[in-house]
């Protein structure tokens, strides 16, 4: 494995996301690819998103779920341009995704753990919905818990930036709100981020925390 990549919270930004593992130069051969949930709602084209989420994980990346996919799940939207056997298999492929996955020394979520549980005990809810008990927890030995669901500009730092904690990083920059989609290189500590209003431009930064390069733009 080259790259250890995260991204989450895409909602529906799915072009945006095809533009970041491009400027990143993304192999599914070498890279490992891990999405944490919310593909889906809030932006312009979640069947598109979801489709190509699914082209993916076809060619190795992992594809996690989130509260907004278990929506779906509950009740599909009137409007998928699709035909009922489509929707079956969009169906049949949200209900399969993981609730989470470890790999090196983090733990993938979309949305956190609940603290004393073990993890094959966690509920669905817990690990797609909670915010405050997780956020409040102690620090987890073992992993690194890298999560989606709650958008880093609710930690008070610029919405383009993701978060870091004592053991924990918050990788939603708020495209479900208006702000950015970011994809994270875990190995190499770089995050590259587009703004869902100004989608001509990629940047890429260092993870706060380290050292060594200055942000720069990446005009696509």
């Amino acid at each position: 494995m080259s790259r250890l990549l995260a991204v989450s919270d895409i909602h529906g930004h799915g072009h945006l996301l095809k533009q970041l593992l491009a400027v990143s130069g993304y192999n599914p051969d070498k890279d490992r690819l891990v999405l944490l949930g919310d593909y889906v709602n809030k932006g312009p084209d979640s069947w598109g998103t979801l489709q190509l989420v699914h082209d993916l994980t076809q060619k190795g990346a992992i594809a996690l779920q989130g509260n907004n996919e278990r929506k779906w799940l509950r009740s599909m939207p009137d409007s998928i341009p699709a035909s009922h056997d489509e929707i079956a298999n969009v169906r049949k492929f949200l209900d399969q995704m993981p609730l989470w996955y470890t790999c090196d020394s983090y733990l993938f979520v979309h949305a956190g753990i609940r603290p004393g549980i073990q993890l094959d005990h966690q509920t669905a809810e817990d690990l797609t919905e909670i915010r405050q008990p997780f956020f409040e927890s102690p620090v987890n030995p073992e992993y690194t818990i890298v999560f989606g669901h709650t958008s880093t500009y609710r930690f008070l730092v610029p919405p383009w930036q993701i978060w870091i904690g004592a053991g924990k990083m918050g990788i939603d920059t708020g495209a479900g709100h208006g702000y950015y989609v970011s994809l994270i290189d875990l190995t190499h500590r770089l995050q590259w981020y587009i703004s869902v209003h100004s989608p001509s431009t990629v940047r890429c930064s260092v993870i706060p925390g380290t050292t060594g390069l200055e942000d720069k733009s990446i005009y696509s």
